[in-house]
């Protein structure tokens, strides 16, 4: 297949250095038949960054209202004129020739219709952000999904869970041929109950190291927290939206924290010793994790502000699902969240 035959398809806000390393590496990807970039709502500093790359054919800015994430992708998707969707953050940046192995992947693969990579950390990623990436490259912080934030290894068949939509390539006509696109009310995780429902309707899917890619995480506790917040409130969603789309595994956090407010009230000594317990497993996760010796102490606090922010966001998406079912709707109002992709 030729990699005119894909689209790159970017959503941005209020992030136009990392849009333009984006962008910078993409110059070196590979050929593609076209580059989208939504800029999500009114963002001057994005819009004045792409008139610079007026010059560039395949490039097209395309100015969005301010939406939800899945909206926006979805928005751009009906735009998108490749055969493949090829569906990028801002805040990578892909090796050279990424688009020429993604071409030579689907045409070595035919049947296959989701294919994704692993990622890395920014050569210059700072403390905080080498203590969040080693935090969710590791089992007592990304627990089965931690393939979503280490690089892959070797090309081979993987379950949905594995893929992660900084760097996912969907087949557009399988897409069509089974009436599926992004649920584009949720806050977060929106990848996660498409490519389930593509499972579900027979979908192939390849994970390959030959897609991995850097991605840059949160610089900061409140940014990371935030984004925390809101990858659970997504996932609360999706867990009152449809069986079919969530992993049982996300639903321990929120169970803990349930059950952690009877406990304090009519038995606090039980309490006691399971957060004995977990600030045990915490501090040994973090002894054995592969990070840097300087950064695993920072990992010991993060550990629970991981799992207490996530429980949180995904009881408020629950509760927000349930009574959005009670009122006749499937569909939340608006998105509440800070909208950074």
């Amino acid at each position: 297949m030729s990699a005119g035959g894909i689209s790159v398809i970017i959503i941005t806000r209020g992030r136009p250095a990392l849009l333009e390393a984006c962008l910078e590496s993409l110059r070196r990807a590979g050929p593609a038949g076209e580059i989208l970039v939504g800029i999500d709502g009114e963002d001057p500093a994005s819009a004045a960054l792409l008139e610079r790359y007026a010059a560039w054919p395949e490039l097209k800015p395309v100015q969005l209202r301010r939406a939800c994430r899945g909206e926006a992708r979805g928005l751009l998707a009906a735009r998108a004129a490749g055969r493949w969707l090829c569906f990028l953050d801002d805040d990578t940046e892909v090796p050279p020739g990424y688009l020429d192995r993604l071409a030579a992947l689907i045409g070595a693969n035919p049947g296959v219709s989701v294919f994704g990579g692993g990622q890395a950390p920014h050569r210059e990623a700072g403390y905080f952000e080498t203590a969040v990436y080693a935090l969710l490259s590791g089992p007592w912080g990304g627990g089965p999904f931690t393939s979503r934030f280490s690089p892959a290894r070797g090309t081979a068949a993987a379950g949905p869970e594995k893929f992660i939509l900084c760097n996912l390539a969907l087949d557009n006509a399988f897409l069509r041929a089974h009436a599926l696109s992004f649920e584009g009310h949720l806050s977060s995780a929106e990848e996660n109950l498409l490519l389930n429902r593509m499972a579900a309707a027979g979908a192939r899917m390849a994970l390959s190291g030959d897609l991995n890619l850097v991605h840059r995480r949160r610089a900061s506790p409140a940014a990371f927290l935030r984004q925390v917040f809101c990858s659970g409130r997504g996932r609360g969603q999706i867990t009152a939206l449809s069986p079919r789309g969530f992993s049982a595994f996300t639903l321990l956090p929120p169970a803990a924290l349930a059950g952690a407010v009877p406990a304090a009230a009519y038995a606090p000594g039980l309490l006691a010793a399971a957060a004995g317990i977990y600030l045990t497993v915490s501090l040994l996760a973090a002894a054995l994790s592969a990070a840097p010796l300087a950064v695993r102490p920072a990992l010991v606090p993060l550990y629970p502000a991981l799992h207490g922010c996530y429980a949180a966001g995904w009881a408020a998406g629950f509760i927000e699902g349930l009574v959005e079912k009670a009122s006749g709707s499937l569909r939340p109002r608006r998105c509440r969240c800070s909208g950074k992709t």
